[in-house]
């Protein structure tokens, strides 16, 4: 149940942005050192890199949250400035997702040309990440200019009550 509900929140929030450009893969959990490589590509925007920080829980605070996060590299090989979104969730051998997080453009656009790492952090859902197996990487992506919802241009405009 839980793992459906992970995929259905996830597949709502790729949805978000009507005509953004999406990429997933899935991955078997493999980090060296807590890092793995990787390859996710939408509209040249590469994610190539995940480093895995584990984290442990925050004490001393009224809500039980983790530090868990995943420190994520990003390259625009393309020629226009985007926006970039990334999601990862991870599961354990039986499909439960056994952590789940998304990060991405905070301000503005990844510029032409640029790198940049992003932070995905895990707050709530980490606590049994030791049975990692398997991981899925989606990345969207937005360019600059692009309109988002053509459906709204299309919509007719509200008539004036009188």
């Amino acid at each position: 149940m839980i793992r459906k509900a992970a995929l259905l929140a996830l597949s709502f929030a790729a949805a978000g942005s009507a005509f953004a450009d999406q990429a997933t893969q899935k991955y078997d959990w493999a980090p060296a050192g807590g890092v793995q490589e990787v390859h996710v590509e939408a509209t040249r925007i590469i994610v190539s890199q995940i480093a895995f920080d584990l984290g442990s829980t925050l004490k001393g605070t009224p809500v039980r949250k983790s530090s868990a996060n995943a420190r994520i590299r990003v390259d625009n090989n393309g020629y226009i400035d985007t926006e970039v979104g990334v999601a990862i969730v991870v599961f354990d051998s039986e499909g439960n997702v056994v952590a789940t997080g998304s990060g991405g453009t905070k301000w503005g656009y990844l510029n032409k040309g640029a790198r940049d790492y992003y932070t995905v952090d895990f707050p709530y859902v980490y606590r049994n990440f030791d049975k990692a197996k398997t991981f899925l990487v989606t990345l969207e992506t937005k360019e600059k200019g692009r309109d988002h919802d053509r459906s709204r241009a299309a919509r007719p405009k509200p008539t004036p009550e009188n």
